[in-house]
């Protein structure tokens, strides 16, 4: 965002802004291998493939869409595969983790007894900040936490006590199903400027701001609605530097608006400030507008319809490759390259799954930092 733009932001009043976004819409990433991928998320983590597609902006490579099971709007975490990409590296524009929802307590324990069983790298639970939390990463290295709020205060002592006792898990029950997501959290270099920038731009707030439990000198910045105001978890330090993306890394993170109309608003006020965006584009299932926050990181904004059985019924969601109508010409020539891929990018399951970092809310910082520009 460019001097002027931030200047404009900082000292315009957003009093008369009621912010349209709702929470989170999706988080998308990035994958190395489709198959392993899709085995991770339905079997590994209970997750439905609600939408089997093509990136529109690189049609030769894939996008995957995993859901609950009716794919409600806040629960999908989308991948691009990328097999030739290199690994990502977590920094200002790679956002650090994401975070899902069980509905009981009792499904953390669980949860780290299943992934333990299956060979996943996992830590905690921890107590922090009124909820509690599990750590694990995924095949390609993606951050995942598992959390649910500490509103019984329960101790760390119950939890290690539960966590002994855990039954075996030999299948994902209902009770352990995640839910939707409960947050996500980028890097921020100046949390005045990002908590500024959501302000004025998006009327959402700086809820609290709190050390960070797992690494000194960093902090932990809310920014979210009334009903969610948490949902954007930054991790805040002034010697954090740039990261970029790739396998296992968030590439973008998006919020959801309910309307056309409010999202038009946004792409105006967008324009106004002179922030660089991408314009509303139709993604066929829903509409998209794509900006970056101060620190870099990528963020889209979009509608909550018409939702993944536009052109799908439901209980068939996601069960063979879809593409939105004005990709229909080249689907001959897509399926010959996606099948060139496979081939040349076979999977290995089990995986060899990367250990989680513990305490797992860190950053690492390098000789050099690079502030945001």
């Amino acid at each position: 965002m460019e001097g002027s733009a931030i200047s404009a932001v900082m000292h315009e009043s957003a009093s008369h802004i009621i912010s349209p976004v709702i929470g989170l819409h999706h988080i998308t990433l990035v994958t190395g291998n489709q198959e392993v991928n899709r085995r991770f998320y339905t079997e590994i983590l209970g997750l439905r493939r609600v939408k089997y597609t093509v990136n529109q902006d690189d049609v030769f490579h894939r996008h995957l869409f995993y859901a609950d099971e009716k794919g409600t709007t806040g629960s999908a975490i989308t991948f691009f595969e990328w097999p030739e990409l290199p690994k990502g590296s977590i920094g200002l524009g790679s956002p650090h983790h994401l975070a899902y929802s069980v509905s009981n307590i009792d499904a953390i324990p669980k949860w780290r007894a299943w992934l333990t069983s299956q060979g996943v790298s996992v830590t905690g639970p921890f107590i922090r900040d009124g909820r509690v939390s599990l750590y694990l990463r995924d095949p390609d290295g993606v951050n995942i936490e598992i959390t649910y709020p500490n509103t019984d205060e329960v101790s760390q002592d119950y939890l290690n006590e539960q966590d002994k006792n855990a039954p075996t898990i030999i299948v994902i029950t209902n009770d352990m199903r995640l839910v939707k997501f409960n947050h996500a959290t980028p890097i921020s270099y100046d949390l005045h400027q990002t908590a500024l920038f959501f302000d004025k731009l998006l009327a959402l707030k700086n809820s609290f701001t709190k050390p960070n439990p797992d690494q000194a000198d960093t902090a932990i910045a809310a920014i979210g609605n009334d009903d969610q105001p948490d949902f954007l978890r930054y991790i805040v330090s002034d010697q954090a530097s740039r990261g970029f993306v790739g396998k296992g890394n968030v590439h973008h993170i998006a919020m959801a608006v309910e309307t056309d109309e409010e999202q038009r608003k946004i792409e105006t006020r967008l324009n106004d400030l002179r922030i660089h965006n991408s314009g509303v584009i139709d993604r066929f299932w829903f509409h998209s507008l794509y900006f970056r926050d101060p620190d870099g990181n990528l963020l889209e904004v979009a509608t909550k319809g018409p939702g993944y059985t536009r052109d799908e019924p439901l209980e068939k969601l996601g069960s063979s490759l879809i593409l939105p109508p004005w990709e229909e010409p080249e689907r001959n020539e897509i399926e010959k390259v996606l099948k060139e891929t496979d081939r040349k990018n076979p999977i290995k399951w089990p995986p060899k799954y990367p250990k989680i970092r513990s305490p797992p809310e860190t950053i690492v910082f390098p000789k050099n930092p690079v502030a945001a520009e």
